[in-house]
């Protein structure tokens, strides 16, 4: 007897993540690079005997299995190759007081050359609690072409220690992976004694970093728990920046991480947040160039200053003020970026100011990524 199902599985998140893709081959190639992560935040539970309620599973149109020495395409394969199933375990994980295990079931491609490395494809994933029961299942497609995968995921999963609660974050990658793909996430926890998804799957352009927990404080004869914070390097067409999205696990929700306002001759505003950057500089070749240093990530807060940038000027990138984005209108919530008017605090020979039209973030020699 199957578990009721907690609703859309990984493989059924391939539709709406598509509305956020462009039309054409590049929407293809993106979806197939979209990698999947599921955060399961399993809680505090305390009924051990009772079993969770399992994902039903939402089979990936999978590709048959290739006999040896088959053809692929219109070339035919030079290698042998066979399928074999296989199983990996990880874990355990101890969440909540329980121990949890997630089984990966493999197909691995052998060739008949031993020179040649062995590949693999995960074709099914399932967590797993202490006895064995399934308590989440998941199916991938996978497809062979000129004696290699030519499709396929492959998984990893670690624990993540919040302030209150452990969580379990699997990653799946899949290949090919267009540039620049981001991944998806699913956020569970235990909530009246069942799995529950806390809101929608989410992305962004770019990666997971690590989580910031926020551990339980005391205010008079109450306890306040605060959302942890999770951090994703996310990715502009010139830099990368840090982005916090607070998850608070108490309520089953996700949140923007910041939300920034500035004052306006008509009342409060929505503005740009400052945040960590990354940036690649590459310095120009010209000997003497310069850009406008304002003294506020704002036009309109007093006058520029035009500082001479040299070749050989010593240059840093200290920070990035941009408007972060919280798409939740579709199937998939989309957080990152609104890179239509982004800043960078800059110290050029000691003197520090914003930056933050195209000509002078050429000028500093952060170009336009890819």
């Amino acid at each position: 007897m199957r578990p009721r199902a907690l609703g859309p599985t990984l493989a059924s998140l391939i539709r709406p993540i598509s509305m956020l893709m462009p039309a054409g081959p590049e929407r293809t190639l993106a979806l197939r690079g979209r990698t999947f992560l599921l955060l399961l935040a399993l809680g505090l539970s305390g009924g051990a005997s009772s079993a969770v309620a399992q994902g039903e599973a939402i089979q990936h149109p999978a590709a048959p299995q290739a006999p040896a020495h088959a053809a692929q395409g219109a070339a035919p394969s030079t290698a042998d190759v066979t399928l074999h199933d296989a199983e990996q375990r990880l874990g355990p994980f101890r969440i909540g007081g329980q121990d949890f295990a997630v089984v990966l079931h493999l197909k691995r491609l052998t060739r008949a050359h031993a020179d040649r490395p062995q590949e693999a494809a995960v074709s099914a994933l399932e967590i797993q609690d202490s006895s064995g029961a399934t308590l989440y299942r998941e199916t991938f497609s996978y497809a062979l072409e000129d004696g290699t995968f030519s499709d396929s995921c492959l998984v990893s999963a670690q624990l993540l220690k919040g302030g209150f609660t452990t969580g379990l974050l699997i990653a799946v990658g899949c290949s090919p992976s267009a540039p620049n793909s981001g991944d998806v996430w699913e956020l569970f926890g235990v909530m009246n004694g069942t799995l529950q998804r806390f809101g929608k799957p989410f992305t962004t352009d770019g990666d997971f970093l690590n989580v910031i927990p926020s551990p339980p404080r005391k205010m008079g004869g109450a306890t306040l728990f605060l959302p942890d914070v999770m951090l994703f390097r996310v990715r502009t067409g010139k830099f990368q920046v840090t982005v916090p999205v607070r998850v608070d696990l108490m309520q089953g929700r996700l949140m923007p991480g910041q939300r920034c306002f500035e004052q306006t001759g008509h009342g409060l505003r929505e503005s740009g947040c400052e945040v960590p950057v990354e940036a690649e500089r590459v310095p120009s070749d010209q000997e003497l160039t310069f850009v406008r240093l304002f003294p506020e990530a704002n036009e309109n807060m007093g006058v520029p200053r035009h500082v001479v940038l040299r070749k050989h000027s010593k240059v840093e990138i200290l920070a990035a003020k941009i408007k972060l984005s919280w798409d939740d209108s579709r199937d998939v919530i989309f957080f990152g970026v609104d890179d239509q008017d982004p800043w960078l605090k800059v110290r050029i020979d000691g003197t520090e100011g914003w930056i933050h039209t195209q000509e002078d973030f050429t000028a500093l020699g952060v170009l336009e990524a890819g």
